[in-house]
């Protein structure tokens, strides 16, 4: 069962009343990193509870694109709102199938090292907890807060082995 969530534009990063952030430096160049987030590419092997992503838009992807993510416990709608290869990429949760946010928005940046060797991972998480879940909010922030940062933490790793 799919719950709407109120879409968001780039605009939300500056008014959301919650943030998780990550920040991990990668040995691999931006593009690299950005074409892991955006393709998908072996996600199972970096994004901690990771199940499926299936495309709900044609090819080519960019802004405006949409897919699913599935993960063990939970199902979320994605709308790109930034596309720049190699720059940013962040995302709009459209829907989710556990009604745990009102709102919730994705935002990567890929910051280049070393004349662009290496990249520095800037991932915040900007949400809306649902009312829902005020009572448990902090556990399901901690909980949430540490699959973010393990899968940063993932995604640092994978690209340092698959260049």
């Amino acid at each position: 069962m799919w719950f709407r969530t109120t879409e968001s534009d780039l605009s939300y990063v500056d008014s959301a009343p919650q943030r998780i952030a990550n920040v991990v430096t990668i040995e691999a160049t931006p593009e690299r990193v950005f074409d892991l987030f955006a393709t998908g590419e072996r996600q199972n092997e970096w994004f901690q509870d990771f199940v499926a992503c299936r495309w709900t838009s044609l090819p080519p992807h960019g802004v405006g694109t949409t897919r699913e993510i599935q993960l063990k416990t939970l199902t979320v709608k994605e709308r790109f709102l930034a596309w720049d290869r190699g720059r940013r990429l962040t995302f709009s949760i459209d829907g989710i199938t556990l009604p745990i946010v009102k709102q919730m928005l994705e935002d990567l940046r890929f910051e280049p090292l070393d004349g662009g060797r290496r990249t520095r991972l800037v991932w915040h998480v900007f949400y809306t907890p649902a009312l829902v879940m005020m009572p448990v909010h902090g556990a399901a922030r901690a909980v949430f807060s540490s699959m973010f940062r393990r899968s940063a933490e993932g995604i640092q790793r994978f690209a340092e082995r698959n260049p």
